[in-house]
Protein backbone atom coordinates (compact mmCIF):
# COMPACT_ATOMS: atom_id res chain seq x y z
CA UNK A 1 0.00 0.00 0.00
CA UNK A 2 1.73 3.36 -1.24
CA UNK A 3 1.95 5.83 1.71
CA UNK A 4 1.31 9.64 1.97
CA UNK A 5 2.76 11.47 -0.93
CA UNK A 6 4.81 14.32 0.54
CA UNK A 7 2.90 17.08 -1.13
CA UNK A 8 -0.28 15.46 0.08
CA UNK A 9 1.50 15.81 3.55
CA UNK A 10 2.61 19.32 3.23
CA UNK A 11 -1.07 20.25 2.01
CA UNK A 12 -2.53 18.72 5.27
CA UNK A 13 -0.39 20.55 7.51
CA UNK A 14 -0.83 24.02 5.87
CA UNK A 15 -4.47 23.19 6.56
CA UNK A 16 -4.38 22.52 10.00
CA UNK A 17 -1.68 25.32 10.19
CA UNK A 18 -4.35 27.66 8.83
CA UNK A 19 -7.71 26.50 10.29
CA UNK A 20 -5.39 26.80 13.55
CA UNK A 21 -4.61 30.52 12.84
CA UNK A 22 -7.57 31.00 11.78
CA UNK A 23 -9.44 29.75 15.23
CA UNK A 24 -7.04 32.03 17.09
CA UNK A 25 -7.82 35.00 15.58
CA UNK A 26 -11.84 34.58 15.59
CA UNK A 27 -11.17 33.72 19.36
CA UNK A 28 -9.26 37.12 19.62
CA UNK A 29 -11.59 38.46 17.78
CA UNK A 30 -14.22 37.99 20.11
CA UNK A 31 -12.45 38.89 22.63
CA UNK A 32 -12.00 42.22 21.49
CA UNK A 33 -15.85 42.91 20.62
CA UNK A 34 -16.31 42.07 24.75
CA UNK A 35 -13.62 44.70 25.61
CA UNK A 36 -15.51 46.90 22.92
CA UNK A 37 -18.78 46.60 24.79
CA UNK A 38 -16.59 47.33 27.88
CA UNK A 39 -14.75 50.27 26.92
CA UNK A 40 -17.80 52.18 24.74
CA UNK A 41 -19.63 52.34 27.95
CA UNK A 42 -16.94 53.36 29.78
CA UNK A 43 -15.70 56.56 27.47
CA UNK A 44 -19.14 57.70 27.05
CA UNK A 45 -19.62 57.82 31.22
CA UNK A 46 -16.27 59.43 30.95
CA UNK A 47 -17.15 61.73 28.49
CA UNK A 48 -20.43 63.22 29.86
CA UNK A 49 -19.78 62.85 33.43
CA UNK A 50 -15.76 64.09 33.37
CA UNK A 51 -15.65 61.28 36.01
CA UNK A 52 -12.88 58.56 35.90
CA UNK A 53 -15.39 55.41 37.19
CA UNK A 54 -12.81 52.89 38.21
CA UNK A 55 -14.88 50.75 39.00
CA UNK A 56 -17.04 50.10 35.30
CA UNK A 57 -16.01 46.44 35.09
CA UNK A 58 -17.45 45.81 38.47
CA UNK A 59 -21.06 46.75 37.56
CA UNK A 60 -20.43 44.76 34.43
CA UNK A 61 -19.78 41.88 36.91
CA UNK A 62 -22.81 42.72 38.70
CA UNK A 63 -24.88 42.43 35.25
CA UNK A 64 -23.57 38.79 34.98
CA UNK A 65 -23.93 37.86 38.43
CA UNK A 66 -27.86 39.66 38.38
CA UNK A 67 -28.40 37.41 34.70
CA UNK A 68 -27.60 34.29 36.80
CA UNK A 69 -29.76 34.86 39.56
CA UNK A 70 -32.63 35.59 37.65
CA UNK A 71 -31.96 32.46 35.75
CA UNK A 72 -32.37 30.63 38.98
CA UNK A 73 -35.55 32.49 39.37
CA UNK A 74 -36.73 31.72 36.38
CA UNK A 75 -35.57 27.83 36.23
CA UNK A 76 -32.30 26.79 34.62
CA UNK A 77 -33.55 26.83 31.24
CA UNK A 78 -32.42 27.91 27.80
CA UNK A 79 -35.25 30.18 27.68
CA UNK A 80 -34.76 32.13 30.06
CA UNK A 81 -31.47 33.64 28.85
CA UNK A 82 -33.11 36.74 27.14
CA UNK A 83 -35.59 37.76 30.29
CA UNK A 84 -32.04 37.11 32.44
CA UNK A 85 -30.36 39.53 30.08
CA UNK A 86 -32.94 42.14 30.05
CA UNK A 87 -33.24 42.04 34.10
CA UNK A 88 -29.76 42.43 34.17
CA UNK A 89 -29.41 45.52 32.07
CA UNK A 90 -32.36 46.47 34.17
CA UNK A 91 -30.64 46.04 37.66
CA UNK A 92 -27.23 48.00 36.47
CA UNK A 93 -28.53 50.08 35.12
CA UNK A 94 -30.54 51.20 38.97
CA UNK A 95 -27.23 50.68 41.06
CA UNK A 96 -25.53 53.09 38.46
CA UNK A 97 -28.27 55.61 39.18
CA UNK A 98 -28.44 55.05 42.76
CA UNK A 99 -24.24 55.54 42.77
CA UNK A 100 -24.40 58.71 40.39
CA UNK A 101 -27.39 60.05 42.74
CA UNK A 102 -25.76 59.35 45.71
CA UNK A 103 -21.81 59.52 45.09
CA UNK A 104 -20.52 60.43 41.63
CA UNK A 105 -22.56 63.78 41.74
CA UNK A 106 -20.12 64.95 44.41
CA UNK A 107 -17.46 64.32 42.47
CA UNK A 108 -17.87 66.54 39.58
CA UNK A 109 -15.12 68.69 38.67
CA UNK A 110 -13.13 67.20 41.63
CA UNK A 111 -9.50 66.17 40.99
CA UNK A 112 -8.60 62.90 39.42
CA UNK A 113 -7.30 61.39 42.32
CA UNK A 114 -10.19 61.69 44.31
CA UNK A 115 -12.63 59.91 41.67
CA UNK A 116 -10.40 56.95 41.53
CA UNK A 117 -9.68 56.36 45.30
CA UNK A 118 -13.48 56.70 45.26
CA UNK A 119 -14.45 54.15 42.65
CA UNK A 120 -11.06 51.99 43.80
CA UNK A 121 -13.05 51.68 46.83
CA UNK A 122 -16.47 51.07 44.84
CA UNK A 123 -14.70 48.28 43.11
CA UNK A 124 -13.92 46.34 46.59
CA UNK A 125 -16.89 46.80 47.96
CA UNK A 126 -18.97 45.23 45.09
CA UNK A 127 -16.57 42.64 45.13
CA UNK A 128 -17.08 41.85 48.54
CA UNK A 129 -20.37 42.12 47.78
CA UNK A 130 -20.64 39.71 44.86
CA UNK A 131 -18.54 37.05 46.68
CA UNK A 132 -20.82 37.31 49.89
CA UNK A 133 -24.32 37.41 47.61
CA UNK A 134 -22.91 34.40 45.01
CA UNK A 135 -19.92 32.88 46.35
CA UNK A 136 -16.56 32.17 44.62
CA UNK A 137 -17.38 29.50 42.69
CA UNK A 138 -17.39 29.25 38.97
CA UNK A 139 -21.06 30.25 37.89
CA UNK A 140 -22.44 30.35 33.95
CA UNK A 141 -25.39 30.98 31.82
CA UNK A 142 -26.60 28.54 29.26
CA UNK A 143 -26.68 30.30 25.61
CA UNK A 144 -30.31 30.27 24.60
CA UNK A 145 -31.42 27.55 22.21
CA UNK A 146 -31.14 29.92 18.74
CA UNK A 147 -27.11 30.64 19.75
CA UNK A 148 -26.06 26.99 20.70
CA UNK A 149 -24.92 25.60 17.86
CA UNK A 150 -21.72 25.37 16.21
CA UNK A 151 -20.60 25.97 12.55
CA UNK A 152 -17.60 24.55 10.61
CA UNK A 153 -15.67 27.73 9.19
CA UNK A 154 -12.25 27.05 7.15
CA UNK A 155 -11.74 23.99 8.97
CA UNK A 156 -12.59 25.90 12.95
CA UNK A 157 -15.28 25.05 14.51
CA UNK A 158 -16.87 28.48 15.59
CA UNK A 159 -19.70 28.59 18.32
CA UNK A 160 -22.74 30.76 16.98
CA UNK A 161 -23.19 32.76 20.59
CA UNK A 162 -19.07 34.10 19.41
CA UNK A 163 -20.23 34.77 15.81
CA UNK A 164 -23.43 36.78 17.25
CA UNK A 165 -21.17 38.64 19.96
CA UNK A 166 -18.83 39.60 16.69
CA UNK A 167 -22.11 40.84 15.17
CA UNK A 168 -23.82 43.10 18.26
CA UNK A 169 -20.26 44.83 18.52
CA UNK A 170 -19.90 46.69 15.29
CA UNK A 171 -24.10 47.14 15.53
CA UNK A 172 -23.70 48.69 19.07
CA UNK A 173 -20.93 50.88 17.72
CA UNK A 174 -22.79 51.82 14.36
CA UNK A 175 -25.60 52.41 16.45
CA UNK A 176 -24.30 54.80 18.95
CA UNK A 177 -22.98 56.59 15.78
CA UNK A 178 -26.21 57.34 14.34
CA UNK A 179 -27.55 58.52 18.39
CA UNK A 180 -24.48 60.70 19.02
CA UNK A 181 -24.50 62.30 15.72
CA UNK A 182 -28.46 62.05 14.43
CA UNK A 183 -30.74 62.52 17.75
CA UNK A 184 -31.34 65.34 19.77
CA UNK A 185 -30.64 62.87 22.65
CA UNK A 186 -27.35 62.68 21.04
CA UNK A 187 -26.54 66.70 20.48
CA UNK A 188 -26.96 66.68 24.18
CA UNK A 189 -24.65 64.22 25.39
CA UNK A 190 -22.07 65.53 22.66
CA UNK A 191 -22.93 69.29 24.05
CA UNK A 192 -21.96 67.81 28.22
CA UNK A 193 -18.98 65.85 26.75
CA UNK A 194 -17.81 69.18 25.37
CA UNK A 195 -19.00 71.50 28.04
CA UNK A 196 -21.16 70.45 30.70
CA UNK A 197 -21.26 73.52 33.16
CA UNK A 198 -22.94 75.12 29.85
CA UNK A 199 -25.02 72.87 29.16
CA UNK A 200 -26.77 73.36 32.81
CA UNK A 201 -26.92 76.45 32.62
CA UNK A 202 -28.67 76.90 29.31
CA UNK A 203 -31.17 74.16 30.90
CA UNK A 204 -31.31 75.88 34.13
CA UNK A 205 -32.37 78.78 32.17
CA UNK A 206 -34.80 77.24 30.23
CA UNK A 207 -37.01 76.19 33.33
CA UNK A 208 -37.04 79.37 34.64
CA UNK A 209 -37.87 81.00 31.23
CA UNK A 210 -40.66 78.28 30.92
Amino acid sequence: MAGTSPATTNTNRAAVAGSFLFSQFMGGFTTAMFLFLIASGLSLVFGVMRVINFAHGSFYMIGAYLAWQAVQWLHPTAEAFWPAVLFAALGVALLGTVVERLFFRYLYGREELYQLLFTYALVLILGDAAKFLWGTGQLSVSAPPVLAGNVQIFGATEPLYNLFVMAVGPAIAFGGWLVLNHTGVGRLVRAASLDREMLDGERGEARSSG
